[in-house]
């Protein structure tokens, strides 16, 4: 079994980590050689040298700093940037070490990318593989990254793989910025809708109320219904304030459970008109992680697993782990999907051809094409359609509110001109 690099303590003082070796059964270091023991020796020093420098409050923020760093996340431009670049340079004949270096440089704007490619290099210098490098940050790099450039270092295609994880995840940037660009138009919208009727329940009802208890012959129902309304708004206003902090309290920690997190992404594949887009993404994401994989020579069960634990869907995570489950005892992989309504029948097919032909690899990127087209149909579909239904919903909310104000202020207007 390959030895795993794992973060022990620090190289320059203060911005890198040790990668030790580590017994992968027994979880207990080796012993050190004498050379090791050396090296430790003088970064020690180092360390003590630094310390009396800078002093120990400085040295520790810089350590608090650096912690938080490695333990962040990095946005999907900026890994299809690193994958990028390296990719471009590596192709050009530059050494790994180098490159990595190179682009260190680069990433002024990126510090915690330039933090996780110091790293990277050092490991490498170290004697680790990229791919095994890259183990260290599994919150960075995803099963399916690790897994295609450890098998692009196996053929001698690292440059070529390189370039497939970029465009992957550039990509995956696409339909992810074209989803939630869909579903924030709405979302802001309804918000400020909500906030704009409370703000009227709790601040303009109570002291048009006053006015309306001198209206003759009482008031209209919908007005009588408003202010209700807003009574108890303002009546209670603490409990629902508490209740609506319970609610997100609660979500949340729903949302961390196995149940929590399969009903949810359950929910979001049958949200009206969203639901739809959701599914699409998911299945263009399934299809082009499916293709890079197999095209770099994973096998398909393990293909089936690194993709079920990077689609970010529960439900399609567990139904690609049980498809796995069923490809090992010799089940093909369009028959498992067939029984499923979570893929479609014309995938399926796809998928099944790609079976018989040893076209896999192929037949599921042009899957991936066509999906990715229908997400940005989809996108734009769902703009014309969820405008008017914004505009009536708006029409409808702030009309009832009005008339509920207007019709006592006529009615109190029509008695004044009576008199």
């Amino acid at each position: 079994m390959p030895n795993m690099p794992d973060k022990n303590f620090a190289t320059t003082g203060e911005e890198a980590f040790k990668l030790g070796t580590h017994n992968v059964a027994g979880k207990t270091p080796l012993v050190l050689n004498i050379q090791e023991e050396k090296e430790q020796a003088i970064i020690l020093e180092k360390e003590v040298e630094e310390l009396a420098e800078g002093g120990f409050l400085s040295r520790i923020i810089k350590k608090i700093n650096y912690y938080f760093l490695s333990h962040s996340t990095i946005s999907i431009k900026e890994k299809a940037t690193f994958f990028h670049l390296l990719s471009v340079m590596v192709n050009s004949g530059i050494p790994m070490i180098k490159a990595l270096r190179s682009l260190m440089v680069q990433m002024q704007n990126a510090p915690r990318l330039q933090l996780i490619i110091q790293d990277l290099s050092t490991a490498i210098e170290r004697g680790s593989s990229l791919s095994e490098s890259m183990l260290v940050y599994p919150n960075i790099f995803t099963e399916a990254e690790i897994g295609m450039v450890q098998s692009g270092e196996a053929s001698g295609q690292i440059d070529s793989v390189l370039e497939s994880i970029s465009l992957d995840a550039e990509k995956a940037y696409d339909i992810r910025s074209k989803v939630k660009s869909a579903m924030i138009y709405p979302a802001v919208i309804f918000s400020l809708l909500i906030m704009v009727v409370i703000g009227m329940m709790v601040f303009v009802i109570p002291k048009l109320k006053e006015l309306f208890e001198n209206v003759p012959g009482g008031l209209p129902k919908i007005t009588r219904m408003v202010i209700a309304t807003s009574n108890f708004m303002v009546g209670n206003w603490k409990f629902l304030a508490l209740g609506f902090i319970g609610l997100v309290i609660f979500f949340v920690l729903f949302k961390k459970t196995d149940f929590g997190r399969y009903a949810f992404d359950k929910f979001k594949l049958k949200i009206p008109i969203f639901g739809s887009l959701i599914k699409k993404s998911y299945l263009a994401r399934f299809a082009r992680s499916l293709s890079n994989l197999i095209d770099s020579n994973v096998s398909i069960l393990r293909t089936l697993e690194i993709t079920a634990n990077s689609i970010g869907n529960e439900v399609y995570r567990k139904k690609l782990l049980l498809a796995a489950e069923d490809v090992k005892q010799g089940i093909p992989l369009a028959e498992n999907l067939t029984a499923s309504d979570l893929f479609p029948p014309m995938m399926v097919n796809m998928i099944d051809v790609g079976e018989q032909t040893a076209q896999l690899d192929k037949i599921t990127m042009k899957v991936a094409n066509f999906y990715e087209s229908e997400v940005d149909m989809a996108v734009s579909g769902i703009s014309k359609i969820i405008e008017p239904v914004i505009l009536v919903m708006i029409g409808v909310t702030v009309g009832t509110v009005m008339a509920a104000i207007m019709l006592p202020i006529m009615k109190l207007s029509n008695i004044a001109g009576v008199l």
